[in-house]
C-alpha cells in the first residue's frame, strides 16, 4: 500500500511540477539555453520510460519507509520540530548529492556507459519529460539513496519525503531547458542552475552533481565554460541567441 500511496505522490509530482515548469517556459523565451528542440517521437520516449523509473523509485522509497516504520530498520530520527525536520533535510540533500555525484561519475565509465546511461543521454536538449527517463538499471545505481537514506542517517521520513517531492521539483526544473535558477545561482553560488545539467547533455564528461556545484569544483568536472555561461543565461537584458545558433557561441 505504502509503495502505491508513494507512486500516486511522485505522479502527482512529476506531471504538476512538469506543467507548471513548460508554463513558466512559455513566459521566459529570451532564457531558451539551446536552438534546437527534442523530436516528438523523443519526448514520448522520456514520458513512457519516466512513468517506468518512478515505479521504482516508489518501490525503493516505499520499501525503505516500511522497513523503518515497520521493522525498525535504521537510526531513529530525533523528536520533531522546526529545527530537526530543517537539518534532516539539508543533511538528506548533502547525502543525497553525494551519492548521485559519485554514481553518476561511476555509471559514465567507459564500463558502464553504454548499458546503463546511454539511454538518458539519447536527449542532447534536455526537457521536463526526460528528468526520469532512465533505464531500470541507471535508475537503480542514481536514485536506491531513497532507500537505504532511511537506514544511514537519522532523518525524519517526513524530511524525506519533502525532499523527494523538491527533488522531483528541481530534476524537471535542470531538464527544462531554460534558465529559471535566477540570482540564487549566480557564480560561484554552491546552488546548481538549470545550465549546469544543461551543459551535462551536451558535454557528457563534466557537470555530475544535482543539487550543488561542490563536487563539481573540487574534483574539477564543472565545464570550463560553465560560469561564464551561467551568467549569460541569468542576464535577462543581455541579447543573445540561444547555444547552437549559427550566430551564437557554440560552447
Amino acid at each position: 500500500m505504502i509503495i502505491a500511496v508513494t507512486y500516486a505522490a511522485l505522479l502527482a509530482a512529476f506531471f504538476g511540477s512538469s506543467f507548471v515548469i513548460l508554463r513558466l517556459n512559455g513566459m521566459k523565451a529570451a532564457r531558451k539555453i539551446q536552438a534546437r528542440r527534442e523530436s516528438p517521437e523523443q519526448m514520448r520516449r522520456d514520458l513512457r520510460q519516466s512513468l517506468r523509473s518512478l515505479a521504482l523509485i516508489a518501490a525503493m522509497f516505499g520499501g525503505g519507509y516500511w522497513a523503518y516504520q515497520r521493522m525498525g530498520w535504521g537510526l531513529r530520527a530525533p523528536a520533531p520540530s522546526v529545527l530537526s525536520i530543517g537539518i534532516s533535510f539539508v543533511v538528506s540533500m548533502l547525502l543525497f548529492d553525494t551519492w548521485f555525484y559519485w554514481l553518476h561519475r561511476l555509471i559514465h565509465s567507459r564500463w558502464l556507459f553504454r548499458r546503463v546511461h546511454l539511454w538518458h543521454h539519447r536527449t542532447i536538449t534536455p526537457e521536463v519529460w526526460s528528468n526520469n527517463s532512465d533505464l531500470l538499471l541507471d535508475a537503480l545505481f542514481l536514485q536506491s539513496c531513497w532507500l537505504v537514506a532511511h537506514f544511514l542517517l537519522p532523518i525524519a521520513p517526513f524530511a524525506l519525503a519533502a525532499h523527494k517531492l523538491y527533488d522531483q521539483f528541481t530534476g524537471a526544473m535542470g531538464h527544462s531547458g531554460y534558465e529559471h535558477a535566477g540570482r540564487i545561482a549566480w557564480p560561484p553560488s554552491p546552488i546548481l542552475s538549470v545550465t549546469h545539467h544543461d551543459q551535462h547533455h551536451r558535454f557528457g564528461a563534466c557537470n555530475y552533481a544535482t543539487h550543488f556545484s561542490l563536487w563539481d569544483r573540487l574534483l574539477g568536472t564543472l565545464h570550463p565554460t560553465h560560469e561564464s555561461e551561467v551568467k549569460r543565461n541569468l542576464t535577462p537584458s543581455l541579447s543573445v541567441p540561444p547555444v547552437g545558433t549559427a550566430s551564437g557561441t557554440k560552447v
